[in-house]
């Protein structure tokens, strides 16, 4: 498949919920720069703040107060989701090598921009039909998150070449459980209250 424009861009997000190790290897195939990825990396990461805000607004009352100050300077929430995307693109390429993996950070940062890409459009998905039927919103949040998982364990497997999938899922559970902590104290300090976090 050629990527020829917004169209194909998007037919290939949603063949990627398919087959998403051949999907990402067509993405990474194309020949650009790493200037242009963090590009991308920036765009996206605008995306998904605006994103997040829009959905933010939809939460409960108590939610919305504890980020508040996300809904009103939108600035950290962004610069919150570029250093994301940069240091899971270097944990994914680094933990993945200590394992004979042999992803490059380009091709990582590359492969996270694109998931994102796609869950963008699986959260657009949600979010509508969470306004049309409010009653599924627990059962497309599963879904989605199903859909994540399924895009991480597969994409990590296509970057590295890994073969044995309860392998990958190990790492990834170990890694997130990890990142679970760090990031509940950093954001406990920050001063949200443990139960939002």
């Amino acid at each position: 498949m050629h990527i020829n424009g917004v169209g194909s861009l998007f037919g290939l997000a949603v063949q990627t919920l398919r087959s998403p190790k051949r999907c990402l290897r067509i993405i990474l195939d194309v020949v650009i720069t790493m200037p242009e990825v963090l590009q991308a990396t920036v765009l996206v990461a605008a995306l998904s703040t605006i994103l997040s805000i829009v959905l933010l607004m939809i939460e409960p009352t108590e939610v919305q107060n504890a980020f508040s100050a996300f809904s009103t300077s939108p600035l950290p929430l962004f610069i919150v989701q570029v250093a994301t995307f940069l240091g899971m693109a270097g944990m994914v390429t680094y933990v993945g090598r200590l394992f004979q993996g042999h992803a490059t950070y380009k091709e990582s940062l590359t492969a996270l921009v694109w998931m994102q890409v796609v869950l963008f459009g699986v959260s657009m998905v949600q979010l509508v039909l969470g306004l049309v039927a409010p009653f599924l919103a627990p059962i497309l949040f599963l879904a989605s998150m199903m859909i994540m998982i399924h895009l991480i364990v597969n994409f990590i497997m296509e970057l590295h070449g890994f073969k044995n999938i309860l392998f990958v899922i190990a790492g990834i559970v170990g890694t997130f459980f990890a990142l679970a902590v760090f990031f509940t104290i950093i954001l406990s300090m920050l001063g949200l209250a443990p139960e939002v976090v």
